[in-house]
C-alpha cells in the first residue's frame, strides 16, 4: 500500500499502513470500545458482518467478503492467544481480493503452526496457538493409534471429521501424562509414512 500518509489508518492512536478502512475496505470503523491496540474484537466483526444483506450491491458483498476472510485468517489459520480478536495486519491482504489467490496461504499457515509449536516448547509458555485443527487432523491421520473410536470415516474437508470430538477426560494433568507416555512408547509401525 506504500507509505503514503494520506492512507494511514489510526487504530487506538497507532498509525498503520492499511488503507482507508472506512471508505474502501469495510465501510465502517470499529468503535473505540471494540479496539485493543492492533486488534478488533471478533464480536464486532460478527455483529457488523454476520450476514450479508439480500440484494446487496457488488461493493457491499466485497466488504462482507473482506470481513469474513479477515475472521478466517485471524481466528482459524493464524490464531493468536487472545482467541477473540482479529489483528489488523490482515487489512492489506484483503484490500485487493483479486490478489488473495496469488499468495501461498498453505505455506504461511504451516510456517505459523511451526512457529507456534516452537514457542510452546519454551517451558514458560502454557498455551499452544495456531491452526490447531490442522495439527489435530494430521495427528489423527498419521497416528491411527491416537484416533478416537468411530472416527474412521472420510469426509471433506478432512479436518471436519474431528469437529465433533471432545475428549472424555476432564482432568488435564493425568490426560497429559497418559498422552506423553503413549508418545514415548510409539513404534515406527504405528505411524503412516506414505502420503
Amino acid at each position: 500500500m506504500g507509505d503514503n500518509p494520506a492512507r494511514l489508518y489510526r487504530l487506538d492512536g497507532v498509525a498503520h499502513i492499511a488503507g482507508v478502512i472506512n471508505d474502501e475496505l469495510l465501510g465502517v470503523v470499529p468503535p473505540p470500545s471494540q479496539v485493543q491496540k492492533y486488534a478488533v474484537n471478533c464480536s464486532w466483526f460478527q455483529e457488523t458482518f454476520g450476514e450479508c444483506p439480500e440484494g446487496a450491491d457488488d461493493e457491499t458483498v466485497r466488504r462482507y467478503a473482506r470481513a469474513y476472510i479477515m475472521m478466517l485468517l485471524g481466528t482459524q489459520l493464524f490464531a493468536d492467544k487472545s482467541g477473540n480478536r482479529i489483528h489488523i495486519r490482515w487489512l492489506p491482504y484483503v484490500a485487493r481480493l483479486e490478489e488473495m489467490g496469488t499468495y501461498s496461504w498453505g505455506s504461511a499457515t504451516l510456517a505459523w503452526l511451526y512457529r507456534c509449536m516452537c514457542q510452546v516448547a519454551n517451558r514458560h509458555v502454557v498455551k499452544l496457538v495456531g491452526p490447531l485443527q490442522l495439527l489435530q487432523s494430521w495427528i489423527f491421520w498419521r497416528f491411527p493409534r491416537f484416533r478416537p473410536a468411530g472416527y474412521e470415516t472420510f469426509s471433506w474437508p478432512l479436518a471436519s471429521r474431528w469437529s465433533g470430538y471432545n475428549s472424555s477426560g476432564s482432568e488435564k494433568g493425568p490426560r497429559v501424562q497418559m498422552w506423553r507416555l503413549r508418545i514415548d512408547r510409539l513404534q515406527d509401525r504405528e505411524f503412516i509414512w506414505m502420503p
